[in-house]
């Protein structure tokens, strides 16, 4: 696995690297906040470890480029451990928070559990997303059997009878023929 570090200035990760290393991870870029924009799109890694020793805006604008450029796990250490900056981390899209971290040989552990966090994380917006998307769907498959309804005066059960035909005849989705059927409408109104 691959790590990307960023630090607030220069050889303030070795440390942190190191351990990274020792637990089997492999370093490809270290950077400052300054720079990681820049390079962000252009690395191959699994995962971030940002070392700040306050959360500030340029530490979240960094965690919100990497889910919004690259998403990968994001494990943050800082000296940091007031409440509010806490919330805004996890908000910006942290995946394991640690203050005041002196014991390197847990670094492993840390990006380990942000990997496998990140992970279900990642499941649990896709689920979301996919229930999202059925709901909408399944909106949008009821407007179109009011419409069939109306204006062929069958039951509900015929409407949609009449669209899961349709999507079959087509070899398509019954919501993709659904929003046909209320586009088609909308433009006879």
């Amino acid at each position: 696995m691959k790590i990307i570090v960023v630090e607030e200035q220069p050889g303030q990760g070795a440390d942190y690297i190191t351990a990274a290393s020792k637990a089997g991870w492999e370093l490809v870029c270290v950077s400052d906040y300054a720079r990681i924009a820049a390079v962000v799109t252009q690395i191959d890694a699994d995962a971030a470890v940002l070392i700040a020793r306050r959360v500030n805006e340029v530490v979240l604008q960094t965690v919100r480029l990497f889910n919004s450029t690259q998403p990968m796990p994001v494990v943050l250490y800082t000296g940091d451990s007031l409440q509010q900056s806490i919330r805004d981390a996890v908000n910006a899209g942290v995946s394991a928070y640690v203050v005041d971290c002196r014991d390197a040989s847990r670094i492993g552990a840390h990006l380990d559990i942000s990997v496998i966090r990140f992970a279900e994380s990642q499941k649990l917006k896709k689920e979301l997303q996919k229930a999202k998307t059925s709901l909408a769907e399944r909106n949008t498959v009821d407007k179109a059997k009011g419409i069939i309804m109306r204006q062929r005066n069958v039951s509900e059960d015929a409407a949609y009878k009449m669209l899961r035909k349709l999507a079959m005849d087509r070899n398509r989705r019954i919501g993709e023929v659904a929003g046909e059927v209320i586009a088609a409408a909308e433009v006879l109104i």
